[in-house]
């Protein structure tokens, strides 16, 4: 089975390529670096050509929301017409409820995760399989660095239910592989507990050795902390608790 991984350079395209190698796969690891650009088509149809799958795995750093809407928008129309000609089913990696106003109003890198969805929909349908996540243990140690400053770090309080990136990449690889909800349009994926990542990340930097303090950062709206990050019913609930994942660090 050859399978396409777009984003392959990034913390998920890189764990779901290395897994679906060791499980047999034949894998096109689609990034800048080996000459393929979604947002411009580089090298992109010649990449997915002969393709069963195609996963995006893509990310970006967009400050704005009208950055986010149009490389999500852009990519999204991309893959889904290289795809499309191919004859390859899409598994795309989102998030969970991003797609919701009362969880997007102040989020504009979720607009651009919500507008993706919407167009890979609108040209593939039955073609695609949308494996949305809570948000990953990793990520708050992501945004406290970002919002760092010397010893002091910020991090918004976002209450859901998050999960270790590598049980992600395993979902995501069975789906693709067929292993698990075949035919299935979408599928909610979330973490064994309800949390709050402000505190995995002051609990994660302290394993780390970090000094400071983590303080609460205002940001996304009544979206983020009243539960709404949290998918309910969820399709598969992970194992790996925050406990089990700050050991690995």
């Amino acid at each position: 089975m050859k399978i396409v991984v777009i984003g392959a350079g990034g913390a998920m395209g890189r764990r779901v390529a290395d897994r679906l190698e060791r499980r047999g796969a034949q894998v096109v690891r689609a990034h800048r670096a080996t000459g393929v650009d979604a947002a411009t088509s580089e090298g992109l149809t010649a990449a997915v050509d002969g393709a069963d799958v195609v996963i995006d795995c893509l990310n970006v750093a967009a400050a704005t929301e009208a950055k986010a809407v149009a490389f999500f928008e852009q990519t999204a129309a991309n893959i889904a017409d290289a795809a499309k000609a191919a004859g390859a089913r899409v598994v795309l990696l989102s998030i969970s409820n991003a797609s919701d106003p009362a969880v997007n109003a102040k989020m504009g890198y979720y607009k651009g995760k919500a507008r993706q969805e919407q167009v890979y929909r609108e040209k593939l349908g039955e073609q695609l399989t949308i494996v949305h996540t809570t948000q990953w243990f990793e990520l708050a140690l992501t945004m406290s660095e970002q919002f760092a400053l010397g010893p002091l770090a910020m991090m918004p309080h976002m209450v859901t239910a998050p999960l270790a990136a590598d049980d992600g990449a395993d979902v995501i690889v069975d789906v693709a592989l067929g292993a698990s909800f075949a035919g299935a349009a979408s599928i909610q994926v979330r973490g064994p507990e309800r949390m709050d990542l402000l505190d995995v990340a002051r609990q994660a930097r302290k394993a780390l050795g970090r000094k400071g303090k983590v303080f609460s950062l205002r940001f996304g709206g009544p979206g983020l902390t009243d539960g709404s990050l949290i998918p309910d019913p969820a399709d598969v609930i992970t194992s790996t608790t925050v406990k089990r994942w700050l050991a690995t660090l």
